[in-house]
């Protein structure tokens, strides 16, 4: 485990012995733990604190976790969200994921869940973009997202300097910093010597040119950009599942996280078509219960990526279910263990 820098964690929930045991066993692997029974009380935490991540449960007096993490949000967007519950509050589970939780944890959970979701996003990459200009910043997000990056965004290189200077990004992105800033570029790459500082600007910037971890890049940028700036061992492949049924999702989410997948999750299969992971997805992992036309789908996703290995979900052996396997392709009924859909995964790399 990485306990170099020490991240720092929030665990709310009104459940008093939840919250010891959890801060207990978190602070014996080495982390740095704050508590707070309920919404507000966290809210007031991260005010006076940063958090790199924060585990809250969903159903909490006086606030519940949805609407505390929208808060917190706004107050502190690197913060990356966990979601606990012991209800099938599917509305609420689902607005949270919609938000941008990392995950939702059914309760009663394994220590081993925790332990393991801590461990994975203290594994990830983390990445920050420093913009005034929303448009370039989103770009630049998505950039380090699709390359397996936690992105982090930042208005100025002022506000950014705190969270630099504690997390030590592997790379950052400045975006016009303008030349009174160049001075405090140059000390924050001398003291980050194993972070990449890209410089993004239309103009001249000659005085970086000594410096062995920044590099200037000119503006505008490329559309081909993020595969011309990360080499192909930094990308990673995502791993799309498809469901309706959202703590099903978010267990078997939780299991491949776990073991090293990047996966995003939709709720339907017309939100996966809006979004933007077809093209640059390894494994489509999908519940047939949300789809009217297996056959049509499974050409449109083929269309876009002919290399994306789909595999479908089924509630119980049918006559579709048998003619996709006849075709070689993947199927699985539930209910099943998370290893044989692994293994399924492994095999059809």
């Amino acid at each position: 485990m990485n306990t170099e820098k020490k991240l720092n964690i929030l665990i709310a929930d009104d459940e008093e012995g939840l919250r010891f045991s959890l801060a207990s066993i978190l602070e014996i692997e080495g982390y740095s733990v704050q508590t707070a029974g309920d919404g507000l009380e966290a809210l007031e935490l991260v005010k006076n604190n940063a958090f790199d991540i924060a585990f809250f449960d969903i159903r909490m007096p006086g606030m519940n976790g949805v609407e505390a993490f929208k808060r917190i949000k706004e107050i502190s967007p690197e913060t990356i969200v966990v979601m606990m519950t012991a209800y099938a509050m599917n509305d609420l589970i689902k607005e949270a994921i919609k938000e941008g939780a990392f995950a939702c944890i059914s309760k009663p959970f394994e220590i081993d869940d925790i332990i393991n979701t801590v461990k994975e996003i203290s594994a990830k990459k983390v990445g920050l973009v420093i913009s005034g200009n929303n448009e370039t910043k989103d770009f630049l997000t998505d950039a380090l997202k699709s390359s397996g990056f936690v992105a982090v965004e930042k208005d100025s290189c002022e506000s950014a300097e705190s969270f630099t200077l504690r997390r030590e990004p592997e790379l950052i992105f400045i975006v016009e910093p303008g030349h009174g800033n160049y001075e405090k570029i140059k000390e924050t790459a001398k003291k980050l010597k194993q972070s990449v500082i890209a410089v993004i600007t239309s103009g001249a910037c000659k005085e970086f040119k000594e410096i062995k971890n920044i590099k200037c890049i000119s503006m505008p940028l490329s559309k081909d950009f993020a595969d011309e700036f990360f080499s192909n061992s930094d990308k990673k492949k995502k791993t799309v599942l498809i469901s309706g049924d959202t703590i099903w999702s978010n267990n078997l989410k939780i299991a491949l996280v776990a073991k090293g997948y990047d996966v995003v999750y939709y709720s339907s299969s017309d939100s996966f078509f809006n979004g933007h992971d077809i093209e640059n997805s390894d494994h489509i992992i999908c519940d047939t219960g949300e789809i009217a036309d297996i056959e049509t789908f499974y050409k449109n996703i083929k269309q876009k990526n002919d290399k994306a290995k789909i595999i479908f979900i089924f509630d119980f052996e049918s006559a579709v279910s048998e003619s996709l396997k006849k075709l070689n392709i993947p199927v699985l009924n539930k209910p099943f263990d998370s290893q044989e859909l692994l293994d399924v995964m492994e095999k059809t790399r």
